[in-house]
């Protein structure tokens, strides 16, 4: 059955199945609006993360979990995990694991349509997948990069698009109930949660009560105490009488839409991180957008401080620390290995560039920066990403607090980071340079055609199709305006509505029809043309009139198809009247529907670009990355893709009780490109 029929069966599945969000309807575009700016209010007087400070702080442990079920509650139970040097006594994690190795998943931008959505939850939830050769089991962490519901953030908006297909496709009954041995324990998969900017806009409260709370999500528990969290994956931090053994950390950085990273989040961060490092540990930083791809206008000022924040914890967090004995700052020696996001709904990745080339020998690879927002959500194009990245260099130690105050002050300026790559001066900037890896997804040529397909009248995607309403009320819009004009114009005749319409079609009709005609799409072209060599194509203002010349250019169609029918002089007035408007209806439906979709696709960059895609609502092309930490302490990052996803479903009994599958089984799973070999810090020759 399609996804729509299973609304019926929701009290034996304790969700409904929700279709995916069409962005630019009405109802969706009007929702969103009033979510997003009581959400920048809240940004600005209201951060919901200073309340976080608050709660617990104690430090995450994967052989230490909490009881299930019981908010707060402090890790009371030791579940001991394999992990790279704990000894050849340490218990397996399982007959698909060996000690010493740790597999992740890591997915992001999902909680949209339930097809798309549960299609990837149904794959996370496979014991194990076999892809081009590889056996690759389920990850005992899953890490959620933010943006777990879509539209917007409410209790039925979690439950209904993302808690309920996650708890059917992996159902409870498949972990360890109450407290386990310590051998069951060993299973117990693990769920950290990164919230993204739709998270935010009902200002994180769902996502509090969703993920904080120790609670389980189908087979998955959930850990952490706040909207971020650190943990140690492998090896062993210092103790008393004891040297530590560096190994890998994950951390998730919550940067609420773009603000200042809070102070309580920095403090449990320098207490439970920074304090900890030791030379040669490993680092894998999961961010809530890929802050690298905007560094350029970010350092100009073009959009906001986001990459400067990441960097600014990047450098004083986990490059180096704070001494408050010396006042200066030392290195820890760990570095950031690979970098994590979504929010961009396709796969890239950026390599640091180096005079070397990556090992020859171990295969391993320099630092990495990955985008994998395909999670659930919408696709997006990605053939416009940059091809090279210069980013700022590490900072030195020995600085002190003041001097690096001022030098993140001086970012503004870009006096002493260098970021970017094109600044139009003449001296080179200092930094790490970055390249984009040549496999993207979806790949060049076919990202390019996706955008044109909102503009295709004889497309799927064509977006009053996609987007139901969307041509109803621009229809209604179009009336709304051509009744305006009308009555304008029939006052300055002193004629009735009608009386004007058939003088209108009885006069100099050629000169009428030019000029109604072309008048606005000249006078479009003039705005376009002008504001692009003053450098303000982008500017609000210059795009709501670009916005509005194409409705008029439209309405001017429409208003012509009215002038030029021969109305019947026996017709009664009130006939002429509303066939004329529902000819200026149909015409907005249509052709006021092609003109914003070509003024989206007209739109040089922003808010309005980025409606080429969501506006499609593209279900297909979805992913996820599976992540392998080795003995040796390596890690090997496998993008896995599916081209369709499932559109079928049946209800099956089992001991599981009620679940859904897929009429004709899970689709089948590829390797996006060859997997991605990353050695810690001081372990290549």
């Amino acid at each position: 059955m399609k996804s729509r029929e299973l609304g019926k069966h929701r009290a034996l599945l304790g969700f409904t199945p929700q279709p995916a969000v069409r962005w630019l309807s009405p109802m969706s575009l009007a929702r969103t609006a009033l979510k997003v700016m009581a959400a920048t209010v809240f940004a600005d007087f209201g951060d919901k993360r200073e309340l976080e400070g608050s709660f617990p702080d104690d430090p995450l442990r994967l052989d230490k979990l909490p009881v299930p079920g019981q908010p707060a509650q402090p890790p009371v139970t030791t579940r001991a995990m394999p992990t790279p040097g704990m000894g050849a006594g340490a218990p397996t994690e399982g007959p698909r694991s060996t000690p010493g190795e740790l597999w992740l998943d890591f997915t992001a931008d999902l909680g949209d349509g339930f097809d798309a959505t549960y299609t990837v939850a149904s794959l996370l939830a496979q014991e194990s997948l076999r892809v081009d050769g590889h056996e690759l089991p389920r990850g005992r962490v899953l890490v959620l990069g933010g943006d777990e519901v879509y539209p917007v953030a409410s209790p039925s908006a979690y439950e209904n698009r993302m808690v309920g297909p996650y708890r059917t496709a992996f159902p409870a009954s498949r972990s360890p109930a109450g407290t386990p041995t310590p051998g069951e324990s060993a299973q117990i998969p693990v769920m950290l949660a990164l919230p993204g900017n739709h998270d935010w806009y009902d200002g994180l409260t769902s996502f509090i009560r969703t993920f904080t709370r120790q609670r389980n999500i189908g087979a998955w528990r959930t850990i952490q105490s706040r909207s971020y969290f650190a943990v140690r994956l492998t090896g062993e931090g210092p103790g008393p009488g004891r040297k530590g053994t560096p190994g890998w950390w994950l951390l998730g950085l919550d940067s609420q839409l773009g603000q200042y990273i809070d102070e309580p989040q920095l403090d449990y961060f320098y207490r439970n991180v920074t304090l900890q490092l030791q030379p040669g540990d490993a680092i894998i930083l999961c961010v809530a957008a890929p802050v690298w791809v905007d560094a350029d206008a970010d350092r100009t000022g073009e959009k906001p401080n986001e990459f400067r924040q990441a960097d600014f914890f990047e450098q004083d967090y986990l490059r180096r620390r704070f001494n408050p004995e010396t006042g200066l700052f030392e290195p820890t020696g760990a570095s950031v290995r690979l970098w994590l996001t979504g929010d961009l709904h396709h796969y890239s990745r950026y390599e640091e560039a180096g005079p070397e080339p990556s090992n020859p020998i171990t295969g391993a690879a320099r630092t990495q920066m990955i985008t994998c927002g395909l999670g659930g959500a919408y696709l997006s194009d990605a053939h416009w990403l940059p091809k090279e990245l210069l980013l700022p260099a590490p900072a030195g130690a020995g600085e002190s607090s003041g001097a690096r105050a001022r030098a993140r002050t001086d970012t503004d300026t870009d006096t002493d980071t260098g970021t970017g790559s094109d600044t139009g001066t003449d001296a080179p900037l200092a930094g790490r340079r970055f390249t984009r890896a040549p496999t993207i997804y979806p790949d060049q040529s076919e990202s390019h055609l996706l955008g044109p397909r909102l503009a295709n009248p004889f497309s799927p995607s064509w977006l009053p199709v996609r987007n139901p309403g969307f041509g109803v009320s621009m229809g209604a819009v179009h009336v709304v305006a051509a009744l305006t004009v009308w009555t304008v114009f029939s006052a300055f005749q002193g004629e009735s509505f009608v009386d004007a319409l058939r003088g209108a079609s009885t006069g100099n009709l050629p000169l009428t029809i030019t000029v109604l005609v072309l008048a606005m799409p000249v006078l479009l072209l003039v705005v376009s043309l002008l504001a692009r060599a003053l450098g303000i194509a982008t500017a609000g203002i210059v795009v709501f009139a670009r916005g509005t010349l194409y409705q008029l250019s439209a309405l001017a169609v429409s208003a012509a198809v009215v002038i030029l029918i021969p109305w019947p002089r026996h017709w009664p007035d009130i006939l002429v009247v509303l066939v004329a408007l529902a000819l200026v209806h149909g015409g907005g439906w249509v052709l006021g529907s092609e003109a914003f979709a070509l003024f989206i696709l007209a739109t040089p960059s922003g808010e309005v670009d980025s409606w080429k895609m969501s506006g499609q609502s593209i279900e297909d092309h979805k992913g996820f990355l599976r992540i392998h930490l080795d003995a040796d302490g390596n890690l090997t990052v496998y993008p896995l893709v599916v081209d369709t996803i499932c559109r079928d479903w049946r209800l099956a009994d089992n001991d599981d009780g009620a679940r859904l599958v897929p009429e004709s089984g899970l689709p089948a799973v590829r390797l996006l490109e060859e997997p991605i070999t990353i050695a810690r810090k001081g372990t290549m020759p």
